[in-house]
C-alpha cells in the first residue's frame, strides 16, 4: 500500500496525510532554533536558503525552460542592497537611508527582481545555450564590478553587517533570522506553487515544451519568460539577504560567487527537475552529502558528491521526486468498466450480420 493516494482530478496537496506530514515538519524546523546548537541551527538555515534557491531556479528552468548560470547575482544583489540599507556608513551612504532589517530584507528582493527587470528583455534575445552562456557572462561581470568598488562593497574584505534582532536572553540574533528564514521559504514555496498550478504555470510549461507551437497558440513566450525571471530573481535576492544578515558578513568572492548557481542546478536535478516537490527533496539530499561526506571521508567529499550526482543523472534522471511518484504515491480510483447495458455482448457480435442491428434480426 502506498504512502500517499492522489486522486486523478485533485492535487496532491488535498491529502490530509501530506498535509500532516508538512505541518509536522515545519514544527520540527521551528524547534531547532530552541532546541539544537548555534552550528546545527545555521546550517539547517543554509538548507532553507539552498530550498528557496532551488524552487526559484527550477521556476525559471524546470518550468519556463531557460537555463540561468547568473543565479548567483541576484542571490549576491539582493544580500548587498539589504546590507547597504541596514549598514549604510560602512558604504559612505547617509545614515539617513538607514531600514529596519525586516524592510531592508524584503527591498533587496525588490532590488534583485528589478536588476532581472531591466537586463531581462535584452538577455532573452538569447536562447538554449547562448543564454545560459550570458547569464553566466552576466554574472561574472557583476562580480568583477562589485569587487572593484571596494568603498560600497568591501572587495575582497568583506562588508560587515550590523543588526540585532535578538529578543532579550531567550532568541538569539541568529535564532530570530533563522524564524525569518523559515518563513520567507514556505512563503516561496507557496507562492512559486500558485504560479505553477495557475495559468501562468500553463504558459510557462507550454513554453518549455515548444515555444514556436506556445507561440502560435497565443501565449507570448517574452512575457512568460519575463514573468518566471523577476519573479525567480525576486526569490533568489531574498535568499541573499536573509543569509546576510544571518552571517552579518558578505563579501563578493563568496556572496556572488557561481557556486551559489552551481548548488541550486545541483538541488533541482537530485530533486527532479520540472516537478513542485524536486527541489524541497533536493535541498534536503544536497545538504545531507554536502554536510555528512565532507565529516566522513574529509578531502574527496567533493569527487564522490560529483559522482552521485552523475549516477543521478543517468540512472534516475527523475530524481527524487520520480522515485517518489513510484514507490509512495498512487492514484486513487480509476476507469471503470463499461455496464452490460450500454455495451453489445460477443454473442449479439458474432450472431449479427453485417449492416443489422440486433433488434433488427
Amino acid at each position: 500500500m502506498s504512502l500517499l493516494q492522489r486522486h486523478p482530478e485533485q492535487s496532491l496537496l488535498g491529502n490530509r496525510r501530506l498535509q500532516a506530514i508538512v505541518a509536522v515538519a515545519v514544527v520540527v524546523l521551528g524547534l531547532v532554533p530552541l532546541t539544537t546548537t548555534d552550528s546545527l541551527t545555521g546550517l539547517i538555515l543554509t538548507g532553507l536558503v539552498f530550498m528557496m534557491l532551488g524552487v526559484s531556479w527550477n521556476l525559471l528552468a524546470g518550468y519556463a525552460g531557460q537555463i540561468s548560470l547568473g543565479h548567483a547575482a541576484f542571490f549576491g544583489m539582493g544580500a548587498y542592497v539589504a546590507a547597504w540599507l541596514t549598514t549604510p556608513g560602512a558604504a559612505g551612504f547617509p545614515a539617513a537611508i538607514q531600514l529596519p532589517i525586516l524592510v531592508a530584507v524584503v527591498i533587496g528582493g525588490l532590488a534583485a527582481a528589478l536588476i532581472a527587470l531591466v537586463i531581462g528583455p535584452v538577455i532573452f534575445r538569447l536562447s538554449g545555450h547562448y543564454f545560459a552562456i550570458g547569464t553566466l557572462a552576466l554574472a561574472a561581470v557583476i562580480e568583477l564590478v562589485m569587487l572593484d568598488q571596494r568603498s560600497f562593497t568591501g572587495g575582497s574584505t568583506g562588508y560587515y553587517v550590523q543588526g540585532d534582532l535578538s529578543v532579550g536572553s531567550v532568541l538569539s540574533h541568529g535564532d530570530v533570522m533563522f524564524f525569518l528564514t523559515l518563513v520567507a521559504t514556505i512563503l516561496t514555496i507557496a507562492i512559486t506553487y500558485r504560479i505553477v498550478e495557475g495559468s501562468g504555470g500553463l504558459a510557462m510549461k507550454a513554453i518549455h515544451d515548444d515555444e514556436a507551437a506556445a507561440s502560435s497558440l497565443g501565449v507570448n513566450p517574452l512575457k512568460y519568460k519575463m514573468y518566471a525571471f523577476v519573479v525567480s530573481s525576486f526569490f533568489a535576492g531574498l535568499a541573499g539577504a536573509l543569509y546576510g544578515h544571518y552571517t552579518l558578513y558578505i563579501n563578493p568572492g563568496s556572496t556572488l560567487a557561481v557556486t551559489w548557481t552551481i548548488d541550486s542546478l545541483v538541488i533541482v536535478i537530485l530533486g527532479g527537475m520540472g516537478t513542485f516537490a524536486g527541489p524541497i527533496l533536493g535541498a534536503g539530499l544536497f545538504l545531507l552529502l554536502d554536510t555528512g561526506l565532507a565529516a566522513i571521508v574529509g578531502s574527496v567529499a567533493t569527487t564522490i558528491e560529483g559522482t552521485l550526482i552523475i549516477l543521478f543523472m543517468i540512472f534516475l534522471p527523475q530524481g527524487l521526486s520520480g522515485l517518489a511518484e513510484d514507490y509512495l504515491i498512487s492514484d486513487k480510483g480509476g476507469s471503470e468498466e463499461p455496464s452490460g447495458s450500454d455495451t453489445i455482448s460477443n454473442d449479439e457480435t458474432v450472431d449479427a450480420e453485417p449492416g443489422v442491428t440486433p433488434d433488427e434480426e
